[in-house]
């Protein structure tokens, strides 16, 4: 019997509370960090496209209008509307789950583990605005993209931790990820408050609308995600014909999704060893004698009750998070970072916006999160962990100064395409490659130096204790 019962065994996990916290967190770094690496590839084909011969398809391709009809309601806009601002709305919508995450099980979730990142996170946010506004005075043209070297695209930086491998101790990329994600809350804050524009009121009630169903949905305990994605298209619509940019819909549909089990894990067990009883009955028989409807019944049973023990939240971030990480941000990267290397292009670097931005983004970020670590800790009533390797930190903090997918965004908001569009493009791809490079130096140096002190250490053991 115990051969016929071996296919459904499962290895047994870790404790179940323990392995439940964890498993987000490493299956959404494994995903952002190869997914990383798309989006260099797609940074690399944007560039090689529009500057080849063809490089005028570019413009045409994104230029194609594409028109969706809700009954009397019309949508038409060209293709990088569409990637813009309906593809990135479910990359926010993504981003909006993994906050969320983050406050109830993760470092936000305790004021004592976020106080480092989320204090961090703020200095690397008002340092680099601020150098960009030294280059960029308000009433100057470029003054309105005061927010782009504000970001941290978290994608590319825990590509680069993963060359690494585990090498990089996980403090140190769980600081990383947290201090990307309150970046990104800062970022979606700002687009929603500074980024809205010509206001409709009936459509901003109209929104207000779907955000009580939303609410009500998740009080009343509706768990199936197809309710909720319906009205939070619904709510996208509204908000685009009401001035507030539709992305933020993504956002306010990720903190109505359930984040609690419909069962504990002790009624889950119970389910499981009835379950595995009746499986121990129906196969207990010879093959040919097996009752299949009531091996499926069980199977079907089983398969509801791993369903009701997962929090729609998680389910639904690890559905997403492949799409977002291999299709979204690639193809968002592919139709907005087209630059265009002509004769004039070196102009660019003498144009504030670029300065501003390389500026805020290589020297602003590191600062930012360095500063903020060093003040914390001088005012004596936060002790920074041991587990965190300060040369690490500097590579950490200059890795934040990859803004990249968000920078881009920004950008797009901030300017019309044109010359001062172009200029702020070329500062966050610049910025990206310096910061880079100088992170990727940092790191291996100190890598280098951690696994020579790892040594040294082992070659001492031994020789105090040789066998």
């Amino acid at each position: 019997m115990q051969e016929r019962l071996r296919r459904f065994k499962k290895a047994s996990p870790t404790h179940p509370v323990l392995y439940r916290t964890v498993r987000p967190f490493r299956e959404f770094m494994r995903i952002e960090a190869s997914g990383g690496i798309i989006v260099i590839v797609c940074l690399m084909v944007a560039l090689l496209w529009v500057n080849l011969p063809i490089g005028p398809t570019y413009d045409m391709l994104w230029g194609t209008h594409l028109t969706v009809a809700f009954g009397g309601l019309v949508i038409d806009e060209p293709l990088g509307f569409w990637v813009n601002d309906f593809f990135m709305a479910i990359f926010f919508f993504l981003i909006g789950l993994e906050i969320k995450r983050e406050l109830l099980i993760g470092w936000l979730c305790s004021i004592q583990q976020a106080i480092l990142p989320v204090i961090a996170a703020i200095g690397a946010m008002i340092v680099p605005a601020t150098i960009y506004m030294l280059f960029n005075p308000p009433g100057s043209p470029g003054a309105v993209g005061w927010a782009i070297p504000m970001a941290t695209d978290i994608a590319i930086c825990l590509g680069i931790l993963n060359l690494f491998g585990n090498k990089i101790p996980t403090p140190t990329k769980v600081f990383l990820t947290t201090l990307a994600i309150v970046d990104d809350l800062a970022g979606i804050m700002v687009i929603a408050i500074f980024y809205s524009h010509g206001l409709h009121i009936e459509y901003i009630l109209l929104s207000v609308l779907f955000i009580i169903i939303l609410i009500g949905m998740n009080r009343l305990g509706v768990r199936r995600l197809i309710p909720y994605l319906a009205i939070g298209l619904g709510l996208w619509t509204s908000m685009l014909f009401g001035g507030i940019h539709p992305t933020i819909a993504g956002v306010l549909l990720a903190m109505a999704i359930p984040a609690t089990t419909k069962i504990n894990y002790e009624e889950f067990k119970e389910i499981n060893d009835q379950l595995y009883n009746r499986l121990e009955k129906i196969v207990s028989c010879e093959p040919e004698e097996v009752d299949t409807k009531a091996f499926q019944n069980t199977t079907t049973t089983l398969e509801r009750a791993c369903r009701d023990a997962e929090a729609p939240l998680h389910r639904t971030e690890l559905i997403l998070a492949p799409w977002v990480a291999f299709l979204i941000v690639p193809l968002f990267v592919l139709a907005n970072a087209g630059v265009r290397i002509e004769p004039g292009f070196f102009e660019f670097f003498s144009s504030p916006i670029t300065l501003g931005i390389i500026f805020g983004l290589v020297i602003g970020k590191p600062v930012g999160v360095l500063s903020s670590i060093w003040l914390i800790e001088k005012t004596g009533r936060i002790r920074i962990s041991d587990a965190f390797n300060r040369d690490l930190l500097v590579g950490v903090a200059l890795l934040s100064g990859i803004g990249f997918t968000i920078s881009l965004f920004i950008s797009g908001l901030s300017f019309s395409p044109g010359i001062l569009l172009e200029s702020a493009k070329t500062g966050i791809l610049i910025a990206a490659l310096i910061s880079g490079v100088l992170a990727t130096f940092i790191l291996r140096k100190t890598v280098a130096k951690i696994e020579a002190a790892k040594e040294a250490e082992l070659v001492m053991k031994l020789t105090a204790h040789p066998t």
